[in-house]
């Protein structure tokens, strides 16, 4: 069972590929993080978790969610990231999970996929990064072959780097994510594209017009799908590109 959380298309694309090679069931945690309910979830073959790296590890809430779900039958677990640059000490929080979740922990690995943080950086154009996604097909392809024949799947040490995130990411999330800057200028139609996709039912419409709750943890879903690009985080994202991966 492969589940995966995803706000911009890196970790989907990631997991779907994955299902289609193993034909294998393949689950997005933005549904159950969206209803606020925990998984009870039964598998036959491993369960694999795909998942962005914010800061060197799984998003929180994701972490939360796997730690309060239950997982029977099969008791291997892999976890794979999608990642712009380096994972740091994620593995670390993986084994930690397989632990309280009495799973056996079978290895962490990442995949180079494009670069969304648009609030730090300006991101590829749409068809560029298109492209640069669909060269993780061929490391898509190993890991499923690894996770096939039940086998150990390692970091790579070119994506391992950095762990001195790792150290800054508690005050990096309890002072810089929230959805303080969010907000959408008079290009936004009142859509409701943005509600509909925020994982964690934090937008909401009100007068035709998207305001932003408390418990937003920087997946770029809003800013990045918004149809008319209304969307801003403060000034500095106004001239820059948004990256979104289609199905």
């Amino acid at each position: 069972m492969i589940l995966y959380f995803s706000g911009t298309g890196n970790s989907r694309y990631i997991a779907k590929n994955l299902g289609e090679i193993l034909n294998d069931e393949v689950i997005s945690i933005n549904q159950y993080l969206k209803s606020k309910k925990n998984g009870n979830f039964y598998s036959e073959v491993p369960y694999v978790f795909v998942t962005p790296t914010y800061m060197s590890r799984m998003p929180i809430k994701v972490e939360e969610f796997i730690k309060l779900s239950s997982f029977k039958g099969n008791k291997n677990a892999y976890y794979i990231f999608s990642a712009g640059e380096c994972i740091g000490n994620a593995y670390k929080y993986c084994k930690k999970l397989c632990n309280e979740n009495h799973l056996i922990y079978k290895g962490t690995t990442s995949i180079k996929m494009p670069a969304n943080y648009v609030l730090m950086y300006d991101v590829l154009p749409k068809e560029q990064a298109k492209s640069e996604a669909q060269k993780a097909d061929s490391e898509i392809q190993k890991i499923a072959n690894h996770i096939k024949n039940s086998q150990q799947i390692n970091l790579n040490s070119q994506m391992a780097g950095h762990k001195s995130f790792s150290v800054i990411a508690p005050l990096f999330n309890s002072l810089m994510v929230n959805a303080k800057g969010f907000q959408a200028d008079s290009k936004c139609i009142g859509c409701g594209t943005c509600e509909e996709i925020c994982p964690l039912d934090n937008i909401k419409i009100h007068n035709n017009h998207p305001t932003w709750g408390t418990e937003c943890i920087h997946c770029m879903a809003c800013i990045s799908i918004c149809p008319q690009q209304a969307i801003n985080y403060g000034k500095k994202t106004i001239k820059r590109n948004r990256y979104y991966l289609d199905d």
